[in-house]
């Protein structure tokens, strides 16, 4: 057995921890520029639940994110619940994933290959962008991480602890996202030589998952509803969020393809990683939607050791030339993602109006039932507003949007208010996908004018008053 000397087996140890400390900061960077977005309202309404509370949600939705919920009811009991408090563990979830990343390229291929791959991975835009979310992208993309670490440990010494610690982690993928679990799949291709103990593992962890697969195949509507068949351009897309920027494609995809050529031993470890669960769920979203970007951001490891690899095979100079401005080249994705109105919704900007205009006792209506989680972001400012079609709040209904009131109910909470405020997804009449709610608007309509109107990134507000 070989041996090396102390300094070189203490820098290999300690290697990982500068692509780590690299995504910490990149994390931290920025972190509370952009607003809150829907789903990120959503987790901070739900990390404010009792514990009760949030046990009696998972049966009725959200069963998938259930652990991912508990975890960040703890952080908002210790922490609050503001945006720097909830987005904490995605950007450690953010640098352990580069740790990870660095030290499975150590393994497949020396330190100079671990380091490139895991500061790739720490300053990658896809990868820094969910780091800086308040979902459990990051989290399951870490687990994905350490999950395949894992495995290469016990491929390469055995031992059923070692295969315990595979499984353990194989059930947390599942816990913080369902979809990646085709990640065992991929981990099929290097565990070959050790099939039968890797299938004993993964069966367990499956077994162990399957209560959750069956609880969230009754929800599943409710879950992903919202998903479309994926456009012919949606490869092409998710390479240049992947690679960081249009330009990076081509290069990044070269080095990928000479990593996989120079390094056999990824073309097992990684390619299946990087490309089965892209194909797999694009593949049944031709038959019915379940793809979107971020639920393969656990990919994105494999795609840095990939491109390391590529990098690894030049001299060392070129080597960490082209790193340098392949990072570089993700600047402007860096810039453009930490812009204050980069997410889906600015509710910061709703925020700002609603305690700008409003006046204690105005009435509140949303015209989409579902637009009610926007509220979670920042609940102080609706706190002086009466929600006239809200019966019981989500935290009473055991939902996440709450029962309304009916038809008489809101009548007589309608007559009581001079001013109502109006959130819907556009200035113009919203399509009468829930009647009821247009219903409400309609009664509103009969004795309110609209006074003003305000834009925000994913709606529209309107002040109504009195004719």
């Amino acid at each position: 057995m070989a041996t090396y000397p102390v300094s070189t087996v203490s820098r290999n140890r300690l290697m990982p921890t500068v692509p780590a400390l690299a995504a910490l900061a990149t994390g931290l960077w920025g972190l509370t520029g952009p607003s809150f977005w829907r789903d990120e309202a959503v987790t901070a309404e739900v990390s404010r639940r009792s514990l009760g509370q949030i046990l009696r949600l998972l049966p009725q939705v959200d069963a998938v994110h259930g652990l991912y919920y508990l975890l960040l009811h703890l952080v908002s009991e210790l922490f609050g619940s503001g945006e720097a408090a909830l987005r904490l563990p995605s950007v450690l979830a953010g640098a352990v994933t580069a740790g990870c990343t660095a030290e499975l390229g150590r393994r497949y291929g020396g330190a100079r290959l671990g380091l490139l791959a895991g500061l790739l991975a720490a300053f990658s835009p896809f990868l820094t962008r969910y780091a800086q979310d308040a979902r459990p992208y990051a989290l399951v993309t870490a687990a994905a991480a350490a999950s395949t670490l894992l495995l290469a440990s016990a491929l390469e010494r055995g031992g059923r602890p070692r295969w315990a610690a595979y499984a353990v982690s194989v059930v947390l993928v599942g816990l913080f996202n369902l979809f990646a679990l085709l990640l065992l799949a991929a981990h099929a291709f290097p565990a070959r030589p050790r099939q039968r103990a890797w299938a004993a593992a993964a069966g367990a962890a499956l077994g162990c998952l399957s209560p959750l697969l069956l609880l969230a195949s009754t929800q599943r509507g409710a879950q992903i509803s919202w998903l479309t068949r994926p456009e012919p351009q949606a490869v092409a897309e998710w390479a240049v969020v992947l690679a960081g920027g249009a330009w990076l494609v081509p290069p990044f995809a070269a080095l990928a393809v000479l990593g996989a050529w120079r390094r056999p031993v990824l073309r097992t470890a990684a390619v299946p990683w990087l490309l089965l669960p892209v194909v797999v769920l694009l593949g049944a979203s031709l038959i019915s939607p379940v793809y979107t970007p971020r639920y393969v951001l656990f990919t994105a490891p494999a795609a840095a050791l990939l491109v390391a690899a590529g990098l690894d095979s030049l001299p060392a100079v070129p080597a960490w030339a082209g790193a340098a401005a392949l990072i570089a080249g993700m600047a402007p994705m860096h810039l453009q993602q930490h812009a204050v109105d980069d997410r889906a919704d600015d509710l910061r900007r709703l925020r700002a109006l609603v305690e700008r205009h409003a006046r204690p006792g105005d009435g509140l209506l949303f015209r989409v039932t579902e637009q009610r989680t926007i509220m979670g972001a920042y609940p102080e400012a609706f706190a002086r507003l009466d929600d006239l079609a809200l019966e019981r709040t989500g935290a009473e209904a055991g939902d996440l949007t709450g029962d309304l009131a009916g038809p008489a109910a809101f009548a007589r909470r309608l007559a009581k208010a001079d001013r109502v405020w109006v959130v819907s997804k556009r200035p113009d009449r919203d399509s009468p996908a829930y009647p009821v709610d247009e219903s409400r608007f309609l009664v509103l309509r009969e004795s309110f004018g609209k006074v003003r109107g305000w834009r925000f990134k994913g709606g529209y507000l309107a002040l109504y008053a009195r004719e």
